[in-house]
């Protein structure tokens, strides 16, 4: 026969001692910290995933560098800050871009970039004279690359003058006045020296095309319009022009023909005024026209050294004939005659 053992009721358990009791509760003190722990930093984990709260970005365009800091603190955003020339001089030390944009909306403790104007390229006008204007408007137009004109060239007068043609003899403002903003530039530039001048012939009778003929010989610059009062006599000749026949000008003073209108011509062509205004040149350019034919065919229609502005010719031409204006061998102008009247 097999004996189970007894193991007797409570009262007959043996008591705990002193130093069971106290590894006991030791134990039990571990574990709890042990728990408390754990669930501190799962805590931690989850907001650690969470990440840190939404924030919208601010406008801080045009802002002073010191405003815009204070706007990124505000949303618990840090800056990171780039600076670069720019060409308003007004917004020195302000902020020109920003990425990302106003308005993004990001995480807090994202780094916003700023660029920070440190001023213009330059902050006063150079002096022009004794430059060739090519150069100043070359350098000019380079200053504005990528931004706004800080300097531009708002007018240019031409005058006689001991300096080499197309040299700069006079400008305004002054050099070294301080630019405060985009800045207008007037220039006065050399004709070269002083020439002779010439008594204009009488055009007064000639048909328009022979007259044409002897303006582009005698590279006297050109502008012919119809009569606006239609007169009797032949048509295409020219009934007026100024200045007056007799008068003494400069080889470069152009001469306005007033011709009569032509209607008499074959079908399928067209009459009118070819009419352009080129820019005014320092020195005078070769200028020449060609009419390419709607079949690729190509006549001269004048050639000339020509000192720019305004030029106006007529022409009889077949529909879909092309008009091509040169300077030197570069293209400057083309007109498709149309059918349909100018």
């Amino acid at each position: 026969m097999i004996r189970i053992p007894s193991f007797g009721n409570k009262k007959q358990k043996e008591e705990l001692t002193p130093d069971r009791r106290y590894f006991r509760i030791t134990l039990w003190a571990f574990l709890a910290l042990f728990i408390i722990l754990s669930l501190s930093a799962l805590t931690g984990f989850l907001l650690t995933l969470r990440g840190p709260s939404q924030t919208q970005v601010p406008d801080m365009v045009a802002d002073e560098l010191v405003d815009a800091l204070i706007k990124l603190q505000e949303r618990d955003l840090f800056p990171r800050i780039q600076v670069r020339y720019h060409s308003d001089p007004t917004l020195k030390g302000h902020v020109i871009a920003q990425e990302p944009k106003a308005g993004g909306i990001v995480r807090g403790g994202r780094r916003v970039v700023l660029i920070v104007s440190q001023g213009a390229v330059i902050e006063e006008i150079a002096d022009y004279r004794g430059r060739l204007l090519q150069e100043v408007q070359s350098e000019l137009q380079a200053l504005g690359v990528g931004g706004a004109e800080l300097i531009r060239i708002e007018g240019i007068s031409y005058v006689f003058n001991d300096a080499p043609a197309g040299t700069v003899v006079e400008q305004s403002p002054a050099p070294g006045t301080e630019i405060t903003g985009s800045t207008p530039v007037s220039l006065i530039v050399s004709r070269g020296p002083d020439v002779e001048r010439i008594s204009l012939p009488t055009f007064q009778g000639l048909y328009w095309a022979d007259a044409l003929k002897i303006l582009a010989r005698d590279n006297v610059p050109f502008i012919f319009r119809v009569e606006e009062l239609p007169t009797i006599g032949q048509e295409g000749v020219i009934v007026a022009q100024e200045p007056e026949a007799g008068s003494q000008v400069f080889p470069d003073t152009p001469v306005q023909l007033t011709i009569r209108g032509v209607r008499d011509i074959d079908p399928g062509q067209r009459f009118g005024i070819f009419d352009r205004t080129l820019p005014e040149y320092a020195v005078s350019v070769e200028l020449s026209a060609i009419a390419v034919g709607p079949e690729g065919e190509s006549a001269p229609l004048f050639n000339m050294v020509h000192p720019g502005g305004r030029v106006a010719f007529p022409y009889i031409l077949d529909v879909g004939t092309t008009i091509v204006l040169y300077r030197y061998d570069s293209e400057v102008i083309r007109y498709i005659v149309r059918d349909s009247s100018d």
